[in-house]
């Protein structure tokens, strides 16, 4: 009898232990909101990934619910400062201009970030960037670098396009184009289609609609391959020919291999950041995500971590005369 009732209290102790640890093992994202940071306004490239992966990183982290916050402003730093600075309890990702790791190279005042130690996800596509112009005034790259004025739409200090249109000028030794920053999301092509602006950088997929439509005009790419029915388009490499700016090209070019990247805060907890990684993976990877990008005429693929951190690293080996032509378009002195 007393061994009877000694097995039962042990049986139960078990039960009550198992309860614990099981208990223990919830997985810290179940009834939580998971908050997904897009740095600019709603609409355009970064917003589109941004809601793209939402439903189904939701979908790999059961129990959870995946909402995207809009926080634009200053050219994508306002927002990847907020991403930077949040509590890191893997409860906040998000997605920003892959270029704006060059404002901490560059020393910008505004920065609050240290690029390197973003807690990295990956990448959700790999993307061709393009020079799309106003369709109405120019046919070719030649009629854009012999125009007396080009008024390009940037969305501000630290944006890709904004930092592309200084490079590309730069190499073509040109000075004839004039920088209208503040532009975001959808404005940009917007601003073109209107006549406000003349052209702008920015992804082949956020500027195919407007060249679709017949108010834009691909003149260049920046990419390693050019899609069906744009073969006679240059690459930047063909029209910066100079030897000395390859090393230019190349940065360029590497730059879009990490097409929409994806970070938390620094500090998540190893096996938290584990999880959310397994997820994003999974998220950009599922069919059903891929088959709803190809609706949008959207390119996925996914980024691998370790390249997105070779990438972050790679951005602080910049020779020091681009370096330099960057903080002067920058006024850092």
């Amino acid at each position: 009898m007393i061994r009877k009732s000694f097995c039962l209290i042990i049986l139960t102790l078990t039960i009550l232990m198992i309860g614990t640890v099981v208990g223990e093992a919830k997985p810290f994202y179940e009834g939580k909101v998971i908050k997904i940071i897009v740095t600019t306004k709603p609409g355009g490239g970064y917003d589109f990934y941004g809601r793209l992966v939402a439903p189904y990183m939701q979908k790999y982290l059961p129990g959870s619910t995946v909402i995207v916050k809009n926080v634009p402003g200053g050219g994508h730093l306002i927002g990847t400062n907020t991403i930077y600075k949040a509590k890191p309890d893997g409860l906040t990702l998000g997605t920003f201009n892959r270029a704006i790791g060059l404002m901490q190279v560059i020393g910008y005042k505004g920065v609050r970030f240290d690029f390197k130690n973003f807690s990295w996800l990956g990448s959700a596509s790999t993307e061709l960037y393009s020079y799309c112009v106003s369709a109405k005034k120019y046919q070719s790259i030649d009629d854009v670098m012999n125009a007396q004025s080009t008024r390009i739409a940037t969305s501000g200090l630290g944006g890709m396009n904004h930092i592309t249109a200084v490079l590309f000028y730069y190499m073509m030794g040109k000075n004839n184009y004039s920088l209208g920053t503040g532009y975001e999301g959808g404005e940009t092509s917007m601003a073109i289609m209107r006549g406000e602006m003349d052209g702008a950088f920015g992804s082949f997929d956020s500027r195919k609609g407007m060249v679709d439509d017949g108010f834009g005009r691909f003149v260049m790419f920046i990419g390693k391959k050019k899609p069906a029915g744009y073969e006679n388009v240059p690459f930047i490499q063909d029209v910066a020919k100079e030897q000395r700016f390859q090393s230019v090209n190349k940065f360029l070019v590497g730059m879009q291999e990490i097409g929409r990247p994806f970070a938390g805060p620094p500090g998540i907890p190893a096996d938290r950041l584990k999880v959310l990684r397994e997820a994003f993976e999974k998220a950009v990877n599922d069919p059903q995500c891929a088959a709803f990008a190809k609706k949008a005429d959207r390119p996925v693929e996914f980024g691998s971590v370790k390249d997105t951190v070779e990438w972050a690293t790679d951005i602080f080996s910049l020779p020091a005369d681009v370096v330099q032509v960057l903080k002067k378009a920058h006024g850092v002195s």
